[in-house]
């Protein structure tokens, strides 16, 4: 196994270095299997963020971060070329993007808006972010709850969740959820499609918001003040219709697990200083990460694997699908660089990390969709040999609380590679069609065939279970 390079020489070298963060593969792909293509091992180049996106508007004095290309003519298009990084810089540039200031308001609430799990939209004249009581649940239905002595009246608040999309994602939804299902098997969402999903708190949680982005919110009837905690990016570029996957996190919010250990046995968690999601008092363990909806409201909390990255005892990387320490260095440095240029209250946020799949060796789209599709359920394995690239543990503390470690974890340390949890083990085209992989779009469907959205979400729910079952039946 790798060990971690030092993340302090990593850091210097990241401020002294003026490398191009292109980072060409050694050779294409000579021959094509049918679900799994050969991982080319990339050049070891310092992943940077260009100074281009931090330019200030001399009209406005606000940053004006440009839109990232997406299309055949961008770093995409070509499939043997595109590298770790460019997932990373696309990640970061179209989180900036969407994070530029519009009339005082940042770009995704102005050009943006906001929809139910069935893609319907929410009437909102205002631009206020608009949540229910149902919005509180995470995907398995679990519900996370704030540190209330981090409150200055003690109280706990729980976490919202809300979900904005743009045109062209919400028009092709439409499109395709009216027609029959034989009818889009082999569609594909096009280039430029873009869903958020956005983690709330009210600001009563957080004695001082100076350093959050808050907004005004409509909270289950009540004007309130909410700040944001987490963000999810996830967008079509060219060559890949399963989406990119992009997670993004205010910086403090909850502890580390101390992967420094050498014991193989799992450690207590603890926290030297008071977080919003971990009480310096507490004491935390793997059932503070586990699943156990419908009576959650959960408190102290964890993460697990810092960017995605999975780990073990002793400071090291487990052996999957992504070339390590070449993806987790990757993040570290241009997290790292962003931090050095940004000076807006988006300086507060990291990315950490993003997934997506190799489609190298199939053609876009047709070629790819059908790739997707055959994979099933199996599109989320991490391990040696298969697909999935970039952060293969991708998690965000405030929306996958819980499934940090698949659905079903024994311990921390062991970690199963094949049941490794990420983006791809709920959002798969199982169904059918490479657009499933979208929850909003067979929200969509449910709701073309007239089910409530409590409807949608059990049928969700019991897609888990079953995906949990059949895990569990493949390693017996």
């Amino acid at each position: 196994m790798k060990k971690f390079k030092n993340l302090t020489g990593l850091l210097l070298f990241v401020l002294l270095s003026t490398q191009s963060c292109k980072d060409p593969k050694n050779q294409k792909e000579e021959e094509k299997e049918e679900t799994v293509a050969t991982y080319v091992k990339e050049e070891d180049k310092t992943c940077l963020a260009p100074s281009s996106w931090f330019v200030i508007d001399p009209a406005t004095g606000k940053r004006k971060t440009p839109a990232p290309r997406e299309d055949n003519t961008s770093v995409f298009g070509d499939n043997t070329t595109v590298s770790n990084c460019d997932f990373h810089q696309w990640s970061w540039q179209k989180f900036l993007w969407l994070t530029n200031d519009v009339s005082g308001q940042p770009l995704f609430l102005e050009e943006l808006f906001q929809v139910t799990s069935q893609t319907v939209r929410i009437p909102n004249p205002n631009k206020k972010i608009i949540l229910t009581a149902s919005d509180k649940k995470q995907a398995t239905g679990d519900i996370l709850n704030t540190n209330k002595s981090f409150s200055s009246n003690v109280t706990s608040y729980p976490v919202y969740y809300s979900i904005h999309v743009n045109d062209s994602l919400y028009n092709s939804i439409w499109k395709y959820a009216k027609m029959k299902k034989s009818d889009y098997t082999n569609a594909t969402f096009p280039v430029g499609s873009l869903e958020l999903k956005i983690a709330w708190v009210s600001t009563d949680a957080i004695p001082d918001t100076t350093g959050y982005f808050v907004t005004d919110a409509v909270v289950e009837g009540k004007d309130t003040k909410i700040a944001l905690l987490g963000m999810h990016v996830v967008g079509i570029v060219y060559n890949h219709p399963e989406f990119v996957w992009a997670t993004f996190e205010h910086h403090d919010l909850a502890p580390y697990y101390d992967w420094k250990a050498t014991t193989t046995s799992d450690i207590p968690v603890t926290s030297k200083t008071n977080k919003l999601l971990f009480d310096v008092n507490a004491t935390a363990t793997l059932a503070n990460i586990t699943s156990n909806a419908p009576n959650a409201d959960s408190t102290n909390v964890f993460a697990v694997n810092q960017y995605g990255v999975p780990r073990q005892a002793g400071d090291t990387f487990l052996s999957t699908s992504q070339e390590e320490p070449l993806n987790y260095d990757n993040i570290a440095a241009i997290n790292a660089s962003v931090k050095e240029q940004l000076t807006d209250i988006w300086k507060n946020y990291f990315y950490n990390g993003s997934i997506w799949i190799n489609t190298e060796g199939y053609n876009y789209p047709t070629e790819q969709a059908k790739l997707l599709v055959s994979l099933g359920s199996a599109l989320s394995n991490p391990a040696p040999g298969k697909l999935p690239r970039g952060s293969v543990a991708a998690y965000n503390i405030t929306m996958e609380t819980y499934e940090q470690l698949g659905f079903s974890p024994t311990s921390i340390h062991g970690q199963n590679v094949e049941g490794m949890g990420n983006c791809f083990s709920c959002h798969s085209a199982s169904r059918g069609s490479s657009l499933n992989i979208s929850h909003i779009f067979n929200g969509a469907v449910d709701y073309e065939s007239k089910l409530s959205v409590t409807q949608t979400k059990q049928k969700h729910l019991d897609e888990i279970k079953l995906f949990i079952k059949n895990m569990k039946a493949s390693k017996k």
